[in-house]
């Protein structure tokens, strides 16, 4: 069968992990066997890229990445926030719908589009539905309805495309009953794949002779948490002084997380690494012995099961992503934004270091999220609406 795949974002190169989770799920469908497009409009914003307003690029722009047949057609937002209508979305839509006619024109028409996001995704989709007939289906990934920020005039479009898919899926059971709830619609819960990295085969290293570490992955922004994490850990350092957090990422609240760790006076047990590459956030995984993140909000989180597949327990906050993940064979979850619970489950990971075996995590994480479990589910879905779309 021959998918497009329509991500709302995606990386910008092969080693951007921005929307890497889009990628990782159509390159396993091209394993499974199927032709597999994607259709990428790559806007900018113009406040964190001022001078490419001149420089570029624009336009469409044909390659591969990731192994991957991508036709990605590169532009800049100019009207955010319009009030009366999204000038700048229906520029996107225009921007894919211009791809995807060169796409076809290229490999011929696909038997289903698979999107992922319905702000943008999924009105692009919609628009070739329209235009082509060609069937379509969405995941949601995206934190937008849990943090009431869907703008008025972009709704109708929103909804007129969750009415017309044959398929509606998102990545966590929490986000599926939140947009049942705003669509009056049934939603089925699809999680996110466990990217190939994460799932080839490696030998557990040894860890007794280390400091108990911590480790945590994520973009340095007030929604992870990171400003409620470093109080919790200063408080647990402070009965468990031997324990260590290392801290990947990068972001707008990293120079203010630095001065707070030296402020609370647990540098000395607290390192902080800038982005990272995909091969350097196992490096990280590897040598800590559990993960701990403190999102305020999630709509699933894949850095979860990256960490689960490296044979790590978990510390989750009950922020709608982590409850479809972690469970008390896994790892604990703990309330948002409240450090001394967070402390408390810091203590307790601790303490009991071989309550959770590794390999069971490891294997249990491939059985749920790997490759398998995910494709298939799509495959059949896909088989079935194609089926029900022949003339």
């Amino acid at each position: 069968m021959h998918i497009v795949v329509i991500p709302s974002w995606y990386p910008k190169s092969e080693h951007d992990v921005d929307g890497i989770f889009f990628r990782n799920q159509a390159q396993a469908l091209q394993r499974a066997g199927c032709t597999v497009g994607v259709i990428a409009p790559m806007f900018r914003y113009l406040r964190s890229e001022p001078a490419s307003v001149f420089a570029g690029p624009y336009g469409l722009r044909r390659h591969r990445q990731g192994g991957l047949n991508t036709y990605a057609y590169d532009s800049m937002y100019f009207f955010p926030r319009c009030p009366i209508v999204d000038i700048d979305r229906i520029r996107w839509v225009n921007a894919g719908l211009a791809a995807f006619e060169r796409y076809i024109a290229d490999n011929g028409r696909p038997d289903a589009v698979h999107a992922h996001a319905m702000n943008y995704g999924g009105i692009l989709a919609h628009a070739i539905y329209r235009r082509y007939g060609i069937p379509y289906v969405i995941t949601e990934h995206s934190s937008i309805f849990a943090r009431n920020l869907v703008r008025r005039n972009q709704w109708p479009s929103m909804h007129a495309a969750a009415q017309n898919c044959s398929a509606r899926f998102a990545v966590s059971r929490d986000l599926c009953a939140l947009l049942q709830q705003k669509y009056g619609l049934d939603w089925q819960y699809l999680p996110n794949i466990l990217g190939s990295n994460f799932a080839e085969a490696f030998t557990f290293p040894d860890k007794t002779q280390q400091p108990f570490t911590f480790c945590s992955v994520a973009h340095l922004r007030q929604l992870k948490g990171f400003d409620i994490l470093l109080p919790a850990f200063a408080q647990a350092l402070q009965q468990r002084p031997n324990m260590r957090l290392n801290i990947g990422g990068d972001g707008p609240e990293a120079a203010k997380l630095r001065q707070m760790a030296a402020d609370l006076g647990i540098a000395r047990a607290v390192s902080f690494a800038d982005r990272l590459k995909t091969d350097e956030v196992l490096s990280l995984m590897r040598q800590s012995h559990a993960f701990v993140l403190a999102s305020r909000t999630e709509t699933f989180g894949v850095v979860f099961i990256e960490a689960l597949s490296q044979g790590l327990p978990l510390i989750a906050t009950r922020c709608g992503g982590p409850e479809s993940i972690v469970n008390p064979n896994n790892g604990l979850l703990v309330p948002t934004d409240n450090p001394a619970a967070l402390a408390q489950a810091l203590i307790d990971m601790h303490d009991n270091p071989n309550r959770y075996s590794p390999d069971t995590l490891r294997q249990n994480c491939l059985a749920e999220f790997g490759e398998a479990a995910v494709t298939g589910r799509l495959k059949n879905t896909f088989s079935r609406l194609i089926a029900n779309n022949k003339p």
